[in-house]
């Protein structure tokens, strides 16, 4: 385990070109994404694809984004199925569900020739998790022809069961309404920040939570009763990097600590008062650890 410190500031050499595509899913979703590139690409480096927690949007990404297609990266994020402008399909939301979505993301961006590094944030990383298991149990290397890499922020392997009450909560018109009122809005959501968070976190958090529809919030948050992935933990031979808040509240410190520590090439990185929306709060810190790990695969 290490305690982030102050990291320098990334290489920002690249023009960044950014353009729009759409990934549609064998249940016809219509999953809306986001290619950042820089001007000239490496075809050497793998694709970053970025993907966001519940509630959320691939707006979340934005400052990570930008930031690693400046140092030279090709980054896609997307919008989650039932999500901002992505579309629900006939299928409903599981987990496994939400892993199938990646795959047709990667698939549509890219050869299969071509390697990826994944990073998921929360409910992102539950999908992140699930999409590598699978991937490590069709391919005795552990897959890394595909998956050059994986960042897991704030998430687990297992142990995420919401309870019922708060589910409810979650599809409630009452809690929508408090969540369109922003003072309100960013009280009932206080816990998902650190003590350092700025205002500028915390309202981008609201609006986000707040524009996600009732039944897509509901939906995940009770998609991971069941979810434990730790048998196929050993078998995901990439390297991967861990990274919580040590203020987080949501998914505790000791779920990233025990899933690096069942991740066979692991590190981990614990960022001090920093909560549970790293993407808001530390987006810095997660495109260094994102470059820092395509340039050792290098």
């Amino acid at each position: 385990m290490q305690t982030a410190v102050e990291i320098p500031t990334l290489p920002t050499d690249h023009a960044v070109i950014t353009t729009d595509h759409t990934a549609t899913t064998d249940d016809n979703a219509r999953l809306a994404l986001t290619v950042h590139r820089p001007g000239t690409p490496d075809p050497g480096r793998p694709l970053v694809v970025l993907v966001h927690g519940w509630a959320a949007s691939r707006t979340v990404w934005h400052d990570t984004a930008r930031c690693l297609a400046a140092a030279g990266h090709t980054v896609a994020s997307y919008d989650q199925r039932g999500h901002a402008s992505s579309t629900a399909g006939r299928e409903p939301i599981s987990i496994g569900r939400l892993a199938r979505d990646l795959d047709a993301v990667v698939g549509t961006l890219t050869t299969p020739e071509r390697p990826v590094v994944v990073v998921g944030h929360s409910g992102g990383g539950y999908a992140a998790l699930a999409w590598a298991t699978e991937l490590a149990a069709s391919r005795p290397a552990g897959g890394r022809g595909r998956l050059a890499g994986l960042v897991l922020v704030s998430t687990a392997a297992h142990g995420q069961r919401t309870p019922a009450n708060e589910v409810k909560m979650m599809g409630s018109r009452l809690f929508s309404r408090a969540l369109r009122t922003p003072w309100l809005g960013r009280k009932l959501l206080g816990q998902t920040h650190g003590p350092l968070a700025g205002p500028e976190a915390r309202e981008a958090n609201r609006r986000l939570f707040a524009r996600t529809r009732p039944q897509t919030r509901a939906a995940c948050f009770a998609s991971t009763g069941e979810m434990d992935h730790r048998a196929g933990l050993a078998r995901i031979s990439t390297p991967a990097v861990v990274i919580t808040g040590t203020e987080d509240k949501v998914v505790k410190p000791a779920f990233s600590q025990e899933l690096a520590s069942a991740l066979p090439q692991a590190t981990l990185y614990e960022l001090p008062g920093v909560g549970h929306m790293v993407p808001l709060e530390s987006p810095g810190q997660i495109a260094h650890r994102v470059h820092q790990l395509v340039l050792a695969g290098r």
